[in-house]
């Protein structure tokens, strides 16, 4: 007896809805995916940063270590909020008198300008000569 094969089905053709549909999936996944990269490389931009921050502030630190009169001196680095804003270099605390001051600003430029070549060096120190008097 032969058996009665059944034709197979046709799809129905898409509609518009489901092509809508499909459309806006597609969309909303894209937009998904690149807000995820994005806030990937804002992390890593920030943490590497933050790394150069780091390597700034030991540099510039070493190098004012290396003299005797500058030993309290404090060593503060700033990291701009953006990457067009360069990196500053905060110098505060007492040196003993006016040339040890010169000499920890020259050291702390040359050493800053060796890490990050738009770096800013703020000179807060005091010289303790002039704050006696």
């Amino acid at each position: 007896m032969l058996a009665q094969i059944a034709p197979l089905p046709i799809p129905a053709p898409p509609s518009e809805r489901d092509l809508a549909g499909l459309t806006v999936a597609i969309v909303g996944v894209t937009i998904i995916s690149l807000l995820t990269l994005l806030a990937a490389g804002m992390t890593f931009l920030g943490r590497s940063r933050r790394s150069d921050a780091a390597t700034l502030q030991a540099c510039v630190a070493e190098a004012i270590a290396a003299d005797v009169e500058c030993a309290r001196v404090d060593v503060v680095t700033t990291v701009g909020s953006s990457a067009s804003m360069p990196p500053s270099v905060t110098l505060e605390g007492a040196v003993g008198s006016a040339a040890a001051r010169d000499r920890a600003l020259r050291r702390a430029e040359a050493a800053a300008r060796r890490v990050a070549p738009r770096v800013a060096v703020i000179d807060r120190l005091t010289v303790e000569a002039d704050r006696a008097a």
